[in-house]
């Protein structure tokens, strides 16, 4: 099964709306046949594996990250039913399949088909591995996770906005693992007006990474880095004003602009964003600030994680905070990050954990 997750991992970022899954067919003690699911479109893991595994397959065990899928779409036919062919005797699965169309249906076809089926088998780390992907089929919303560099005393930049660099290169090196794992990468207009960045997975130039830019009023600039190395299409700007030349130029690009009223508070309503930004494909977000925006999401309760690397020095109180102003009046309602992981990386530590709200 740890060959099969270590499988599963190699497709990071790139299967997305489809889970990682890796697939190992062990025979007489052996390893016969691995397979991986490695996009959308192509061959399940599953598939894969019996297809390397040939005649082999009879009579073999199959370890599989996550229960064979049951049902048919436009691209790949029921897994469960290529396994019941190929004559497999046992199939050891780590977790139920979250969505709704095979969760549970897979194992019972199996069953009823003769083969063995175990399941439960390193469970915990399936399930971490392919959390995006549950949340999509549970909820039919996106994972989004809070990523942040910042001081010990919790600022991401001095007062005038300098913040390169807090975090170290080992830090910086590792958060962009995350730009790889997420189908988009978002960010306020601030960031955009005062840091111009690309927004880019410079850990993997094959991945075509989305952008969405929060820009309540309109103030993207059209020769914005976001727009270079990036097909139109790709780039998403919420807002809910715009100058009508603008927003023709943008348009007529294929620049995908989201216009979203404001609510009573005079922002733009979160929820109704991220569901929309869901329907148009995107199933994860990492939000990079700034510190208007992460307080936003996280009033919302819309932060599934958060990624905070934190290094070694003292900014002060007029340096600018992880996250703007939440309006808590008790310790009791503050949100906390649950089964927690501490990585060190160089001079720096990396939390990273589930944001619980209260």
């Amino acid at each position: 099964m740890q060959i099969a997750i270590e499988l599963a991992k190699k497709a990071v970022g790139h299967t997305s709306p489809n889970p990682l899954v890796g697939c190992v067919m062990v025979k007489n003690g052996e390893v016969i046949a691995t397979g991986r699911h490695k996009k959308a479109g192509s061959p399940h893991a599953e598939a894969e594996a019996l297809d390397a595994a040939g005649c082999a397959a009879k009579g073999s065990t199959m370890y599989v990250n996550l229960e064979p899928c049951s049902h048919s779409n436009k691209r790949t036919p029921p897994c469960a039913d290529a396994i019941i062919r190929a004559g497999v005797k046992e199939v050891v699965a780590a977790m139920k399949d979250p969505n709704k169309c095979v969760s549970g249906r897979g194992f019972n076809r199996l069953r009823r088909a003769g083969i063995k089926v175990t399941t439960g088998v390193m469970e915990e780390q399936a399930k971490y591995l392919n959390r995006f992907f549950t949340k999509n089929k549970k909820e039919d919303a996106p994972y989004i996770i809070m990523k942040a560099g910042i001081s010990l005393d919790g600022r991401m930049a001095l007062s005038n906005g300098v913040s390169q660099w807090i975090t170290g290169k080992e830090s910086r090196s590792h958060a962009r693992q995350l730009r790889r794992q997420c189908d988009a990468i978002a960010c306020g207009i601030g960031t955009v007006l005062k840091d111009n960045p690309y927004l880019d997975c410079r850990t993997d130039r094959t991945k075509k990474i989305k952008k969405v830019i929060f820009d309540t009023h309109g103030k993207t600039p059209l020769n914005a880095n976001i727009f270079r190395a990036a097909a139109p299409q790709d780039v998403f700007i919420i807002t809910s004003s715009m100058p009508g030349d603008k927003l023709a130029a943008f348009y007529k690009r294929g620049v995908n602009v989201i216009i979203q009223p404001r609510g009573k508070k005079e922002v733009i309503d979160l929820k109704a964003t991220v569901a929309e930004l869901y329907l148009r494909g995107i199933c994860s977000i990492v939000v990079e600030g700034g510190a208007g925006l992460h307080a936003s999401f996280l009033k919302e309760r819309l932060y599934d994680e958060a990624w905070l690397y934190i290094a070694p020095m003292l900014i002060g109180s007029d340096g600018l905070p992880v996250a703007g102003q939440m309006g808590l009046t008790g310790l009791d309602k503050a949100i906390t990050l649950n089964e927690n992981t501490i990585t060190r990386l160089g001079r720096d530590v990396l939390v990273r954990g589930a944001v619980k709200y209260v």
